[in-house]
């Protein structure tokens, strides 16, 4: 799986910028957790597909917000994950669109995050470590989504395997994508380019050859 998973730490970067990567990468992780589930043989139908992505970024979203909780100030932190949220329902609404037919499927999913991050809210992280607590609430939603005949497996599957391995991804992800020199709003993102004068234009650090 290649995914954007880090950029020049001298590099200035917007939260935008940093949701957008993340965005992706979450989008990515959650569709081969897909393909990891149907080749140990789980049975998935073509309704429960978006069932189980929309609880695979709902989990991957969380996971996020308590990894930046140390790393970015309480604005650019609340920014991100808006950005982020927004960008993953219309990756999973243009998605379920072309797989379903129309809807308004962005809405559902927005829904969905609003209800799961209330829950999620009650179970904690320590030192940057998933709550089991956390994993078994993930995996029983994983669980609801899935046909009865995998219910007795899926919820170790997911506790054991799969959700270690997302957050293990999405970790990487987090600390490589906010390590960078800067972190600067869209505002001045735009400010600084309408001020930056065209290389054609700059003064020549070599005289002797004008």
């Amino acid at each position: 799986m290649r995914v954007k998973s880090t950029w020049h730490k001298t590099q200035v970067k917007t939260i935008d910028d940093i949701a957008g990567a993340l965005a992706f990468n979450s989008w990515r992780i959650t569709k081969n957790h897909l393909e990891d589930l149907i080749n140990e043989a789980f049975i998935i139908e073509k309704a429960q597909v978006f069932d189980i992505i929309s609880e695979y970024l709902c989990f991957l979203i969380q996971c996020i917000d308590r990894l930046v909780f140390n790393k970015l100030d309480a604005k650019q932190r609340q920014l991100l994950i808006i950005k982020l949220t927004k960008q993953l329902a219309i990756y999973f609404h243009e998605n379920k669109q072309d797989r379903i037919g129309p809807g308004k499927f962005w809405k559902d999913f927005i829904q969905i995050y609003n209800a799961r991050s209330q829950d999620y809210a009650n179970y904690e992280f320590t030192n940057n470590k998933i709550n089991y607590h956390f994993l078994r609430y993930f995996a029983e939603k994983i669980k609801k989504a899935m046909t009865h005949a995998d219910s007795e497996w899926i919820v170790q599957q997911i506790i054991e395997i799969q959700a270690p391995k997302a957050f293990k991804s999405i970790k990487k992800s987090v600390k490589n994508l906010v390590a960078v020199e800067k972190i600067i709003s869209k505002t001045e993102q735009i400010k600084n380019k309408k001020n930056k004068i065209p290389r054609s234009k700059r003064k020549s650090t070599y005289p002797d050859l004008q």
